[in-house]
């Protein structure tokens, strides 16, 4: 399914946020909108988590559990090129938020837990839930070509401050990352088979572009 077909699906933030707590929602989701405008984003907007929350529900058929929904709202609220620690940083803004309208503990541990995860570090996912919240976080790279350069073009945005040639060996690092796994997408959820084909083509291709701009070695 394309990706603008998801977005047109209900829910996007009003109504997940509602989901988790009716009676302030609109102030969590107005924190939330404040806090992802800074620094200056290009790809890691409202419209990113849009689109992971629409895969979170389509997914589940419109029952998340709450600490899914909730580390599909905020994984990215935290997040600076520059830093290492974004997705521990938005696990406590996370935290915080949640607890502030008197969040069930357990599901807020679960929930920074969660976010913790789209770090996307080696480790298998343990939960269901966290393959299904990693897999949404991905979705974006078995997009159209569009799609997919979009992505890329707003990466980079992102990573402006640093030069060309770090760009292209670090990104290079990440490409052969993905390109080396068994699977891009570790579940079975709705629309997914066909999205893995898509994204080796669009990872391989960002590759072999990247790989023309790579210095040449000296003997």
């Amino acid at each position: 399914m394309p990706l603008n077909a998801i977005l047109m699906n209900p829910p996007l933030l009003p109504t997940a946020f509602a989901r988790l707590s009716p009676n302030p929602a609109e102030s969590l989701a107005a924190r939330l909108r404040e806090r992802m405008h800074t620094p200056p984003r290009f790809y890691h907007t409202v419209t990113h988590i849009e689109a992971v929350v629409a895969c979170v529900w389509e997914w589940t058929h419109g029952e998340p559990s709450a600490p899914l929904l909730a580390a599909a709202l905020y994984h990215d609220a935290v997040y600076d090129a520059r830093r290492t620690d974004n997705e521990a940083l938005s696990a406590t803004f996370c935290r915080d938020e949640w607890a502030s309208v008197g969040a069930n503990p357990a599901d807020i541990a679960e929930a920074e837990r969660l976010i913790l995860a789209t770090a996307h570090g080696s480790a298998a996912p343990q939960t269901p839930d966290e393959t299904l919240l990693l897999d949404a976080d991905l979705y974006v790279l078995g997009g159209s070509p569009g799609e997919y350069a979009d992505y890329v073009h707003g990466v980079r945005a992102e990573y402006a401050h640093v030069p060309e040639p770090a760009w292209v060996a670090g990104r290079g690092r990440v490409l052969t990352t993905f390109l080396s796994r068994p699977r891009i997408f570790l579940g079975d959820w709705h629309g997914v088979s066909e999205r893995e084909a898509a994204a080796r083509v669009n990872l391989q291709a960002e590759h072999e572009t990247l790989a023309g701009f790579a210095p040449a070695k000296t003997e």
